[in-house]
């Protein structure tokens, strides 16, 4: 008897659990999308493409995922999406800050050379 009533009270916490990864994956999704959203708005997906292309893929997933139901998977997923569009997003900045710096260095090996003709 005291078997039995652990196993129902086992199974209805079970399901409560299920039922509570709803939300949360659809938080995580919503947050995936905005990651892959400011990773396309940083340039990621001309600077970073592969990645860029992984946050989708696995924001797709997560998508997927969550609209059959299967929370624990999509909540994954968005994770992995929302990771790989803060990496995209990161390596699109590095790639912006390093334009940067190589034209800087060309604007001064010119201003250099402009002040070496210069008369003394």
């Amino acid at each position: 008897m005291n078997g039995r009533f652990l196993c129902i009270g086992l199974a209805a916490l079970s399901a409560v659990g299920c039922a509570s990864h709803g939300p949360l994956a659809s938080a995580k999704v919503a947050q995936a999308e905005r990651a892959v959203e400011d990773a396309q708005q940083a340039g990621a997906a001309a600077s970073a493409p592969l990645e860029f292309r992984a946050a989708q893929d696995k924001l797709k997933a997560a998508q997927a995922a969550t609209a059959k139901g299967k929370h624990d998977r999509a909540i994954r997923s968005a994770e992995q999406a929302a990771v790989d569009a803060d990496y995209a997003r990161a390596l699109a900045a590095e790639y912006r800050v390093n334009t940067l710096a190589n034209e800087m260095g060309l604007y001064i090996k010119v201003l250099r050379q402009e002040l070496e003709r210069s008369p003394r």
